[in-house]
């Protein structure tokens, strides 16, 4: 997906009230993020589902942070417990689609306080920015078919199967109606 034809370069804002509720805050990741980032992505609980599980070197990740910055269809946000604004994860709002009006959302590690709901309110939270804030009618994610916190957070959120049950990793969409009330998990 692109940004389509004659558009702005940037990377589109979300307005920050978008960002927040009484569980998370997301946030913009910027340079300081990355080191954490890179200790989070490269434990071995976490780098198992993704689809390159290995282990990311940091000149690696300074290239990536390099490429991403230039990329106007992916934001990636550091995902704060709103109690104590601690750093606990990551989520990302990608291949972001303006004019099709459609994205992909993933990239969430939970990698502190998994269990407590955390996961299912950074995705919720970041659909939520997605279609309000961006104008999203509909939101592609793919998860691994043994990742069952995943998979189980993608369907409370409201996300459904897209693809054939067969294929891996297993496809899901979520459009805006499909969204379940919150606190579903």
């Amino acid at each position: 997906m692109s940004g389509g034809a004659g558009k702005s370069m940037a990377k589109p804002v979300i307005p920050s009230e978008l960002l927040v509720d009484d569980a998370v805050h997301l946030t913009p990741i910027g340079a300081d993020d990355l080191e954490m980032m890179r200790a989070w992505r490269n434990r071995d609980d976490i780098r198992i589902w993704f689809n390159d599980g290995r282990l990311i070197e940091a000149a690696q990740q300074q290239a990536w942070y390099r490429a991403y910055i230039e990329n106007p269809s992916d934001v990636m946000f550091i995902v704060r417990r709103a109690a104590d604004e601690l750093p606990v994860g990551t989520i990302a709002i990608y291949q972001i689609d303006l004019d099709a009006k459609r994205a992909a959302v993933g990239r969430l590690i939970i990698a502190e306080g998994r269990g407590g709901g955390l996961g299912y309110a950074a995705l919720f939270r970041a659909c939520l920015a997605a279609f309000e804030g961006l104008g999203i009618e509909t939101l592609e994610s793919e998860v691994k078919s043994g990742n069952d916190a995943a998979l189980r957070i993608n369907r409370a959120v409201g996300f459904r199967p897209s693809g054939d049950a067969s294929d891996e990793p297993i496809r899901m969409q979520l459009r805006l109606e499909f969204v379940l009330p919150r606190n579903r998990v």
